[in-house]
């Protein structure tokens, strides 16, 4: 049997998507950094994340990702 079409986890939160929330505005200068993304009961994942700034980049990742604890590799 599989999950309900509708079905939600319990403690799910809904990311933040956007351009300029999540990802940068498509005429932003951009350079791409490396992060460790961490969700709660989930193997860390390796992100590159094209971004302004690295303050930005930590800052798209936590939008998408709103449970996960981020850190900047570089």
């Amino acid at each position: 049997m599989g999950l309900a079409p509708n079905y939600i986890p319990p403690g799910w939160v809904e990311p933040n998507l956007g351009p300029g929330v999540s990802r940068p505005k498509a005429d932003e200068r951009t350079r791409d950094f490396r992060l460790r993304v961490k969700q709660p009961d989930m193997p860390a994942m390796r992100v590159v994340m094209p971004a302004p700034t690295k303050a930005k980049a930590i800052s798209y990742c936590k939008n998408r990702w709103p449970n996960a604890t981020v850190e900047a590799l570089e």
